[in-house]
């Protein structure tokens, strides 16, 4: 009978922010945020307009680097990688990302860009729609 080391802990889709200062000139918009998200869990941020909300999300999908601190996804270092060698995405927040095109087609959108055939977009498209009550 042989023995098998432990599993390492399981860090695929984590999110872990260590220290997260980020200025714009003399304004200290994240002031040392250290913060773990793990695989699966659902996490709001909330507060006033100005607060670093907004900053803190561009930090993690890499848009804005920090001027100090860390940020780890799945447990990779990924502080100063740029946002498309990253596996996040970023929706900014709006009405109509396309005011030309239907709820469905713009949830469909990043399916289509990526190439996934019309059946696949069709379902997932459909389950995403019907996850938050806009079925139809």
């Amino acid at each position: 009978m042989t023995s098998r080391p432990p599993n390492p802990p399981d860090t695929a889709g984590s999110v872990d922010l260590v220290g997260i200062v980020k200025r714009f000139g003399e304004t200290v918009a994240v002031n040392e945020v250290t913060l773990s998200i793990q695989a699966g869990e659902f996490v709001s941020l909330l507060g006033p307009s100005g607060c670093g909300k907004t900053t803190l999300l561009r930090t993690i999908a890499g848009f804005e680097q920090p001027d100090a601190g860390a940020v780890r996804i799945g447990g990779e270092e990924v502080t100063f990688a740029s946002p498309q060698d990253r596996p996040t995405a970023m929706v900014f927040q709006s009405y109509a990302l396309f005011p030309t095109m239907t709820v469905g087609e713009n949830v469909a959108y990043g399916l289509r860009v990526r190439k996934l055939d019309k059946a696949t977009i069709a379902t997932r498209t459909a389950e995403s729609l019907a996850r938050v009550n806009l079925s139809g």
